[in-house]
């Protein structure tokens, strides 16, 4: 991942320089959970200290909904509907569409996460309300490089919180950090205090650990994680996401356990089996986006250094919002507010004054 940030960092200093309608209220365990935090940490947010929009110049494509970045700090996005990846260069420039073949009907793509060696992990979603799973898409490059062949699929089961999904709401972000494969769903929990289910996948085992990270408004929902291994956390997992909705446009931040560190207390599960209840996560607000937001902009991708830079791809099909592909990027100036500690972890460093 280091290698990653590095080139992607290189790459951005050379440049020049939300949501789906609320839908229902969906249930889950509410079991007490000693280390949850209930309110997020009163740290003051960092400042956007500059901004640069580009467009994408991809005109066959709408509805861009996520973003990554390889081992050579080349950006890919991808389109929810049109089966096609989109490799670009940090700015923007340089667009090539690559052929996405394989994808099941009748499903949208949210989620892009690279996995190294010409590998992707992709979130979907379907706008069947009664499914009690959405699946994720293991995506190759094939022919040099010159089409993505879908190689296998494993279905996230929303048993594990329990939830109920909304048509349309399912796996809306998706990153890798180390040997794990974060996986936020857009479908919210809770009603007095609004959870966004979460899940880490451990790649070598294929075990799934679910989490519920407390949202820092009354509408948004996470559409974009962006996440890293942190050296010096015990493993823990150090995630930046988007929590948006209509006019609600924010960066939060948190941590997820390392692997093993597993939540204790039994909950009994519809199938009589016992499962722990997932941990409750608390964020801080990073960032506030609302000046970004020139037409109610819908920010469906997100790629961080793991300092200061990010960028963000724009879903430009939804509602009313029209318009070109976007990628905006941006510097955030200013302390960056570390997340609370996750259970198990360390106590987070001192942020410097």
């Amino acid at each position: 991942m280091a290698g990653v940030a590095a080139a992607f960092l290189a790459a951005l200093a050379a440049c020049p320089g939300g949501g789906a309608p609320e839908g229902q209220v969906v249930a889950t365990a509410d079991a007490p959970v000693a280390d949850f935090r209930p309110e997020p940490r009163p740290h003051a947010p960092a400042h956007l200290a500059s901004a640069a929009r580009s467009i994408i110049a991809a005109r066959s494509l709408t509805g861009l909904s996520d973003l990554t970045v390889d081992d050579d700090g080349k950006l890919w996005a991808v389109a929810e509907r049109t089966r096609a990846l989109v490799r670009m260069e940090a700015d923007g420039t340089g667009v090539r569409l690559v052929p996405l073949v394989g994808v099941p009907i009748r499903l949208d793509v949210e989620g892009l996460a690279w996995l190294g060696d010409g590998r992707f992990a992709l979130g979907t979603e379907s706008d069947d309300p009664r499914r009690t799973s959405d699946l994720v898409l293991f995506v190759r490059l094939v022919d040099g490089g010159a089409r993505a062949r879908v190689e296998r699929s494993i279905a996230l089961d929303y048993s594990r919180w329990p939830l109920r999904p909304n048509g349309n709401q399912g796996l809306e972000g998706v990153c890798r950090a180390g040997s794990a494969l974060v996986v936020a769903v857009e479908s919210v929990s809770g009603s007095a205090h609004r959870f966004a289910p979460v899940a880490v996948r451990q790649l070598p085992d294929g075990s799934w650990t679910p989490y519920l990270v407390r949202l820092t408004t009354r509408t948004g929902k996470l559409s974009a994680l962006s996440c890293l291994v942190r050296p010096g956390r015990g493993g823990a997992i150090d995630v930046l996401a988007v929590e948006r909705h209509f006019g609600v446009a924010r960066l939060i931040r948190f941590e997820l356990p390392a692997a093993g560190a597993a939540p204790t207390g039994p909950v009994t599960t519809p199938a009589g089996t016992e499962r722990p209840p997932p941990a409750r996560i608390a964020p801080v607000l990073v960032a506030d986006l609302a000046e970004l937001l020139q037409q109610r902009e819908n920010f469906e991708g997100l790629v961080w250094d793991g300092d200061r830079d990010i960028a963000l791809v724009v879903d430009n099909d939804w509602a009313r919002v029209t318009g070109p592909n976007l990628l905006v990027r941006a510097r955030l100036s200013g302390p960056v507010p570390e997340p609370p500690p996750a259970p198990g972890s360390p106590p987070a460093p001192t942020p410097p004054r």
